[in-house]
């Protein structure tokens, strides 16, 4: 547990790294891993990491994240994307997969899927999109987390122009699903030039409160 702390006090939001040094592949394994098996809400994952290694990419990409010198300086970029809400409805094959994964018979999909409306209603309003996206942030939480463990930094970034960085995505990146997919956001990792400065947070007095 005192390691998992240390690694939570190294965790800063990187804004340059040394873009000579590179994420060992199996380093970087492990971090995707932390990912892949986050919790998601159903249990849907409906999240896909897009992994950028391509210097030329990254490059082509960085006018539309607001040309952040993150952007190219890092080792590996990954556009964190999510589902679209065509994958939440009831006659989507989506949801028949995943929830046909545990369940034992096509009554209980069915049950599971009657469960997931319900949700949708009374919690969402039916609002996919953003509820899809607070699910990419946990997976990406845990693959900085990881990442932070195994002394790698790291930078989340929200400041890019979405609209821009996916006709970019749709220019450059073959593999981009954009009927598929929105973008969730970006997160760069790599290893730090510069030693980041003291940690400033609320202390757990000011925001958490015990109720007895």
């Amino acid at each position: 547990m005192n390691d998992f702390l240390k690694a939570m006090e190294f965790r800063h939001a990187c804004k340059l790294f040394d873009a000579k040094k590179r994420i060992p592949k199996g380093n970087f394994g492990v971090i995707l891993e932390a990912g892949r098996l986050s919790p998601s809400s159903f249990g849907l994952e409906p999240w896909h990491f897009l992994v950028i290694e391509s210097a030329k990419v990254k490059e082509a990409l960085k006018k539309a994240i607001l040309n952040q010198p993150q952007v190219t300086t890092c080792s590996h970029l990954v556009i964190l994307l999510s589902r679209k809400a065509k994958f939440f409805k009831q006659e989507s094959g989506y949801l028949d997969k995943m929830f046909g994964r545990t369940a034992k018979d096509i009554k209980t999909v069915e049950a599971a899927k009657i469960s997931f409306e319900r949700f949708l209603h009374n919690n969402l309003e039916a609002d996919t999109t953003n509820w899809a996206k607070m699910q990419a942030y946990i997976a990406g939480t845990n693959m900085m987390n990881a990442a932070a463990f195994l002394g790698i930094d790291s930078c989340p970034m929200e400041g890019f122009d979405a609209g821009e960085l996916k006709k970019s995505l749709s220019k450059n990146v073959s593999e981009f699903d954009k009927k598929s997919y929105k973008i969730a956001f970006v997160i760069a990792f790599g290893y730090r030039v510069n030693e980041s400065e003291e940690k400033v947070r609320c202390s757990i007095e000011e925001i958490a409160t015990f109720v007895k």
